[in-house]
């Protein structure tokens, strides 16, 4: 019986690879096509880039689109083969020599758990910085074609900052901002100003901000934004004669060393706890979103069970699957970020819920 397991091991494990090579080719395509079509078509024909940097940034871009494939071609593979041993009766077969089907879990674990490192060494040191150069070519782009820039600015750029600026566009010329962020601290005493706006105006030694908010943030003592639709603020910096896009200091930007680095820096600046969550939840992302192979993994294979048919009904069971997980990932984040979960919590909200369906499965049986 024990050689008949360690056959029947290889075998999965095979057959397995098999079809999550084929799911990864299928939605590496999927997702290539999108860049292509909209991107790609942008860059070239709309922005006028040359040849070169449009195929700099496709090149840049593939990683990426690798890492968002690696959980759905996982789920894809164990629908498929299972569904497949499913209907043609195998697993029925198998199971009649006494081998329950949860024995089955630990060749899909083994392999899946293999895609997750791939995962996570791609997510943690691959992706960040290869996306981060083709978005900024993109971006380069779209700013030279509309004479305007993201910006960020930092003050004083040594040392524990006391005011931080972001505007998704920002016009030199008429000193137009959009969509501007300003955290600006007020006092010693850890207190902080953060003010949201759809629009300001750069004039001299002002800012004037338009249809926003503002909120004084102490620590431990919770406070509400007030909405205004216009406020005027002096400016204690002079208006940069240069601009630097804020991507380059997102943390999706940062590998995970260098996010690791940054929480801490900011922890030790004493920074509001609104930023750094922004931070620590990029970095559970790093683990979260790896883990997701795993189990979205275990999470097909009973689903799979059910399935007797493959092809297009199991390549829509698994998009289905996907989307629900990233709708909940996407929902946990947001929650980790406004404080309303831990940032850990929030980004493993989905593996959280996923393992507790396996282990209610793996517990009342199928």
């Amino acid at each position: 019986m024990q050689r008949f397991l360690t056959i029947l091991d290889r075998y999965l494990i095979t057959e397995l690879a098999g079809s999550w090579l084929i799911g990864l080719a299928v939605f590496i395509g999927f997702l290539l096509a999108g860049e292509v079509l909209g991107k790609g078509i942008e860059l070239v024909f709309l922005l006028k880039a040359p040849l070169m940097d449009a195929f700099r940034w496709f090149l840049l871009a593939i990683p990426n689109l690798i890492s968002l494939s690696l959980p759905m071609s996982t789920l894809l593979a164990v629908v498929m083969t299972l569904g497949r041993m499913s209907r043609d009766h195998e697993i029925v077969a198998i199971q009649a020599l006494g081998i329950p089907f949860q024995r089955l879990m630990i060749p899909i674990a083994t392999l899946s758990l293999t895609i997750s490192f791939l995962a996570f060494w791609l997510n943690a040191f691959i992706v960040p910085p290869t996306y981060g150069a083709s978005d900024a070519i993109l971006w380069r782009y779209r700013s030279l074609g509309q004479g305007a820039m993201a910006l960020r600015i930092i003050y004083p750029p040594k040392g524990p900052p006391r005011l931080i600026l972001n505007a998704n566009r920002f016009h030199p010329s008429s000193g137009l901002m959009e969509g501007v962020d300003l955290w600006e601290a007020v006092t010693e005493k850890g207190e902080w100003r953060y003010l949201r706006a759809t629009k300001g105006h750069w004039s001299n030694d002002r800012w004037e901000f338009f249809s926003g908010s503002v909120q004084i943030i102490v620590p431990d003592k919770p406070s509400l934004p007030a909405p205004f639709e216009k406020m005027s603020l002096q400016a204690p910096i002079p208006m940069p004669s240069e601009v630097t896009d804020v991507r380059a200091f997102n943390p999706n930007r940062l590998n995970l060393i260098a996010l690791t680095v940054q929480i801490s820096e900011l922890k030790r600046w004493k920074m509001p706890d609104e930023y750094v969550r922004e931070y620590a939840v990029e970095w559970h992302n790093r683990f979260s979103l790896p883990l997701s192979c795993f189990v979205l993994s275990l999470i097909g294979a009973p689903v799979a069970l059910h399935l007797r048919r493959g092809g297009g009904l199991a390549v829509g069971v698994s998009v289905v699957l996907v989307l629900t997980y990233f709708i909940l990932w996407k929902v946990g984040g947001m929650l980790g970020q406004s404080g309303a979960l831990l940032p850990g919590l929030g980004s493993h909200l989905p593996n959280l819920i996923g393992l507790g369906a396996v282990a209610a499965w793996l517990r009342y049986g199928q």
